[in-house]
């Protein structure tokens, strides 16, 4: 019965908790890769951030509604982050990585 009367308590107070806790959001901004938008030209554009070379730097990949997947590296430097040009996957055959979502 201890039980199901803490239960009932905690639910009770947690929207209590997140009623008080103000939410607040930047305003977006648009990635740039290179000197093109982030996913320019794509259908939902999915990006997510991996070091993929290895250098402590989180670079962008993105997927989109097609299957497609491209990356763009992290460059040096200091304030906000700066990306190359997008590139395509490759696999370790040399060809594209097409997931063909269609």
């Amino acid at each position: 019965m201890k039980t199901a009367y803490l239960t009932a308590s905690v639910l009770l107070l947690v929207p209590a908790l997140a009623a008080q806790t103000a939410v607040s959001f930047a305003e977006p901004v648009r990635l740039k890769a290179g000197e093109a938008f982030l996913g320019e030209n794509r259908l939902y554009p999915s990006p997510m951030l991996h070091d993929l070379d290895g250098n402590g730097r989180a670079d962008l990949v993105v997927g989109d509604l097609r299957g497609r997947i491209t990356f763009a590296l992290r460059q040096d430097g200091r304030g906000a982050p700066r990306y190359s040009a997008e590139q395509k996957l490759l696999g370790s055959d040399g060809k594209e990585l097409d997931f063909h979502n269609w």
